[in-house]
């Protein structure tokens, strides 16, 4: 006997609006999961020394109704386990993470403080895993690059204007140019998640320490061996008489 029931139009139509259903829920958790990540705030201070090792604070927060149900908001975490070991890599030392609840505006924070061996290796951690960073020796000094791509659904998203995006950046000479905000040895980049719609690249070009002007680097030397040749020898003539 045929089984009608397996082939019912009432059975399939359901079927049918249930997984339309399911799908559309599906793709609002999605969006609401990809609005969540971009809300969060960010700030970073570096010191970087001559040999590109150096020093980084990273301070993030955001609303903590953003956390409520979850430690996580897209690469962000508020738990501070898993803070630690997204910055933790053979390239960065994890010195101290800080998670803190501020009840005056309800927001959640985390500070992570580390220090890293070099910081053209920074991509080696899982914070920092689409970044780009340069420190090698120019022309004119020791150049400088910080790379962040793009993340346009993100910056699309409603009162991502409203979201800190800031880096700060301080070297062990002078800046001689930079597409920053410079202020002494340091350059400062303020921006908003919004920005993100193209590629940050945060540039510099610094003094290297190594490099002196003038009487002071290798002409002063060459003069003064120089000024001991020609003793030198005026010493031997005058002896040969």
């Amino acid at each position: 006997m045929l089984n009608t029931e397996r082939f019912s139009p009432k059975k399939s139509m359901f079927q049918i609006v249930l997984q339309k259903k399911l799908l559309v829920f599906c793709s609002v958790l999605f969006v609401f999961a990809i609005y969540l990540s971009g809300c969060v705030n960010f700030d970073q201070k570096t010191a970087i020394k001559q040999d590109g090792s150096g020093s980084m604070t990273v301070h993030y927060w955001t609303k903590m109704s953003n956390v409520k149900s979850s430690t996580e908001l897209g690469s962000f975490s508020f738990e501070e386990a898993k803070a630690k070991s997204n910055y933790t890599s053979s390239n960065t030392d994890v010195k101290n993470v800080k998670v803190e609840e501020k009840l005056g505006d309800s927001t959640k924070h985390v500070t992570v403080e580390l220090s890293f061996k070099n910081i053209n290796d920074i991509s080696s951690a899982k914070a920092f895993e689409k970044i780009k960073a340069s420190w090698k020796e120019g022309k004119e000094g020791m150049d400088f690059t910080y790379f962040v791509p793009k993340d346009t659904s993100n910056a699309g998203n409603m009162g991502s204007s409203d979201i800190v995006l800031n880096y700060e950046f301080e070297f062990p000479a002078e800046v001689l140019k930079t597409n920053g905000r410079k202020d002494g040895q340091k350059i400062i980049y303020e921006k908003k998640l919004s920005d993100l719609k193209n590629d940050l690249e945060m540039t510099a070009t610094v003094k290297s320490e190594g490099k002196k002007c003038g009487l002071f680097g290798m002409e002063l030397p060459l003069l003064v061996l120089a000024g001991m040749l020609v003793t030198s020898a005026g010493i031997r003539r005058k002896n040969r008489k």
